[in-house]
């Protein structure tokens, strides 16, 4: 090969090493553009998605969606998901506090035994009352219901043009300005974001001003057609004719022989269970029984728990066994089992009797078998009818000062601090009784110096009786059978110390109060029903009430 030739060779190899070259980076240049197109795409895509997140955020912020779907629909009322919203949580939290009074400290028993988990979602919990419902379920329907009966006499009160009082008006206008405190306190920027996360989207100020002006009126109006009921002595009469025991109150002491404690012998099985023959059972039921009757013989309420902590079973306990007092448990209240024999006309203080303890259940055949589980010695100790009169007091209350809280909450305080309390309500008698001493200058003494919300009113509680809903120190000292107008003392209770002015008896007794408020109830029953009964409801879509919440992201 010449050189020109290889010359030349060399000069293609060249160029054919440049296309290559030409073409990888052409190539390289596709790659790095399709990868450019494709991040550009999915920059995009988020671009796009966190758009349209930020989108629904704000439709959803805006209660938009809430707002246009209609949860249920009563009368002519469309009531939207916000509405309900209101009524559904509200009834729960009404619920939770009510159980916190009735139950207190056995509250988490309470909720367990229901079977209620307060951490988990309502609508993945199967009901205990409706086993065919979720909790979810079952509160919605107390919520609606609530709402179809709120509704028929909100528009029942509006066809008669029903007006608030001056002060539920005042009350209702102020609601804006509560919750705009309620707002700042809870580190809110205004009252609507607050209402937001209570009860979710949609809720704003106006909506729950619709709400809380239609449970208002509902409300004073069923107070106002229930205070309006007046009922004179004839009629009273006339309805404990064939109930007067109803109205009295009876105190009793109890002791219980239980025919378990006297159960021997018996046979162990395996898993270390116990039974006894139906000669042993027998054995047991005719000891119990012997000493029940025994009892029955002590005569008086002393002797009896001398004998009862004198019997072999109680002997060797620590603390001596008595039986249980009971104090003026009304009539109504009593064990079925012993209502007859406490009102029998001829029971005096001191009269013991036996009355069986029996459980009835259904065998095989489907007849009753009575089984008796033990006795009952029962002593008569008081009978009261009840026609003390209500007592109308007047109280000043020294709050006590200072106190250590705890991580609960709970404030205790020293017994300094509470003696503090108490020479300065001492000292505020004592200025009182050394000037006029009238109840005019008491009222003058109150509403300078109490502690008490009541102090406008000089301190005034009307109408007491022995279920009104107060302190038992101040209960106690309000309704002492010996109190008369002009009566004054120092109490202590929870509070602090209350310097206590007796005003005077009211006109009704407390019997007469508990028939008056039976004949108002019924009364009262009727007329609502009349109103509510006829009103339905209709559940509608349901998907914005926020089902899935707990009940302690609503009590919190």
């Amino acid at each position: 090969m010449s050189a020109s030739d290889k010359k030349k060779l060399r000069k293609e190899a060249a160029a054919a090493a440049l296309t290559e070259k030409q073409k990888k980076e052409q190539a390289e240049a596709k790659k790095l553009k399709a990868a450019t197109i494709s991040f550009v795409a999915i920059m995009l895509v988020i671009a796009l998605t966190a758009t349209s997140i930020l989108a629904v955020r704000g439709v959803n912020n805006s209660g938009i969606i809430d707002k246009n779907t209609i949860a249920a629909v009563t009368g002519s009322h469309e009531l939207d998901s916000v509405m309900v919203r209101y009524y559904f949580i509200d009834h729960i939290r009404s619920l939770y506090q009510q159980w916190k009074t009735d139950y207190a400290d056995s509250l988490s028993v309470y909720i367990s035994m229901m079977g209620l988990d307060l951490n988990a979602p309502l609508n993945a919990q199967k009901s205990s009352v409706d086993s065919n419902k979720t909790w979810a379920e079952y509160f919605l329907d107390g919520a609606l219901a609530k709402a179809k009966n709120d509704l028929a006499l909100y528009d029942k009160a509006m066809a008669e043009g029903f007006k608030l009082s001056e002060d539920e008006q005042k009350a209702l206008d102020s609601n804006e300005q509560m919750l705009q405190i309620y707002a700042m306190y809870g580190g809110f920027q205004n009252a609507n974001q607050y209402l937001r996360a209570i009860y979710g989207y949609g809720a704003n100020v106006d909506s729950f001003n619709e709400y809380s002006n239609i449970t208002t009126i509902a409300s004073a109006y069923y107070t106002a057609y229930s205070d309006s009921l007046t009922y004179n002595d004839a009629a009273i009469r006339e309805y404990e004719k064939d109930k007067f025991d109803n109205f009295s109150s009876f105190s009793y002491a109890v002791y219980p022989v239980n025919v378990s404690d006297y159960l021997t012998g018996g046979t162990k099985d395996d898993k270390g269970n116990t039974t006894y023959s139906d000669e042993e059972k027998a054995a047991a039921q005719k000891k119990a029984e012997e000493i029940a009757n025994g009892l029955k013989e002590a005569g008086s309420l002393d002797a009896l728990d001398t004998a009862i902590s004198a019997l072999d079973i109680n002997k060797e306990k620590e603390n001596a066994v008595t039986s249980t007092k009971n104090s003026l448990v009304k009539y109504t209240l009593l064990p079925a089992e012993f209502q007859k024999w406490m009102a029998d006309s001829a029971r005096k203080n001191g009269d013991i009797t036996v009355i069986n303890n029996e459980t009835t259940t259904k065998d095989a055949d489907g007849k009753d078998v009575t089984t008796v589980n033990g006795y009952y010695v029962l002593c008569f100790m008081e009978r009261n009818d009840n026609t003390r009169p209500l007592a109308n007091v007047r109280h000043l209350l020294v709050q006590f000062e200072g106190g250590t809280t705890d991580s609960s909450g709970n404030k205790t305080y020293s017994d300094a601090e509470k003696a503090t309390a108490k020479v300065e309500a001492e000292r505020l008698l004592q200025e009182w009784k050394d000037g006029a001493a009238t109840e005019d200058t008491f009222i003058e003494l109150v509403k300078k110096n109490s502690d008490d919300g009541s102090k406008e009113t000089g301190g005034l509680f009307e109408d007491l009786h022995p279920d009104s809903p107060y302190t038992e120190s101040f209960l106690a000292w309000s309704l002492d059978t010996d109190r008369k107008a002009g009566d004054t003392g120092v109490i202590v209770s929870e509070y602090g110390y209350h310097v206590m002015y007796y005003s005077s008896d009211d006109a009704l007794t407390y019997r007469d109060h508990m028939i008056t408020e039976d004949l108002r109830t019924a009364d009262v029953d009727k007329w609502f029903n009349g109103i509510t009964e006829p009103a339905t409801i209709t559940v509608g879509k349901t998907n914005r009430l926020n089902l899935d919440m707990t009940i302690a992201s609503i009590a919190s």
